[in-house]
């Protein structure tokens, strides 16, 4: 019982940190400890006695939160994105030593090259921006919620950011505040697309690569803080 309750309050955190940019969904699953069961779930249908209640605390998260998140972010943008920099880096720097020092993996050259290559791919992925966007269409609107779910099932990336930083950002998360079907179905649509493809591609780096996997998300979600000062 108390496993199923710290998955639920897993949940609400997960679904709470979807609504603000800058921090992964996934980030907050890796600290409580839920992301490997969430990820093999994702892919091979395992532990739903306690996934199912970490799903239902994301979905009463985000719908019980959005609209004060609207409001917050509105008018509190910079405070905001401040409280989450430091607390990317923070976690950020706190999962590279704790993998460095409590897991066994190779601690010599390919460390330092994973952790490096995560920063730089983290501060290019976290700082793009397109231009000249107005109204998304429905192809679009689809393509944002494949890209977004990725974000959110990869540490260190936030799904949020993206559509703020394609301009999507009011549009989603009115939607969800207002219960805007129009936009949330092909939304969802392209987020099932990314939760049925990118488990699987995920499990294949963790066979590949081991605990040594955490050193590169612990890069991204680093370097994910580091870019709101630049």
């Amino acid at each position: 019982m108390k496993e199923k309750i710290r998955y639920f309050i897993a949940g609400i955190f997960i679904g709470l940190s979807e609504l603000l940019p800058g921090i992964s969904g996934a980030t907050v699953a890796l600290m409580f400890g839920v992301y490997e069961k969430l990820i093999d779930f994702l892919r091979r249908f395992k532990n739903l006695d306690l996934i199912l209640p970490l799903l239902f605390g994301m979905i009463l998260s985000v719908f019980a939160f959005s609209s004060l998140i609207d409001f917050l972010y509105k008018n509190f943008t910079n405070s905001f994105n401040l409280f989450i920099a430091l607390l990317m880096i923070g976690y950020g720097t706190f999962l590279v030593i704790s993998t460095y020092m409590k897991e066994d993996i190779d601690k010599g050259k390919s460390f330092y090259i994973n952790f490096f290559l995560a920063i730089i791919i983290g501060l290019h992925l976290s700082s793009f921006h397109i231009h000249g966007y107005q109204e998304p269409i429905l192809p679009l609107i689809v393509l944002f919620g494949f890209i977004a779910c990725s974000f959110l099932l990869f540490p260190g990336i936030s799904g949020s950011a993206f559509l703020l930083s394609v301009g999507a950002y009011p549009l989603i998360i009115g939607s969800v505040s207002s219960l805007n079907f129009e936009v949330l179905l092909p939304f969802g649509i392209g987020m099932l697309g990314a939760l049925i493809l990118m488990p699987r591609l995920i499990n294949k780096a963790y066979e590949k690569f081991g605990k040594l996997i955490l050193v590169f998300f612990g890069g991204l979600i680093f370097a994910t803080g580091i870019n709101y000062f630049l």
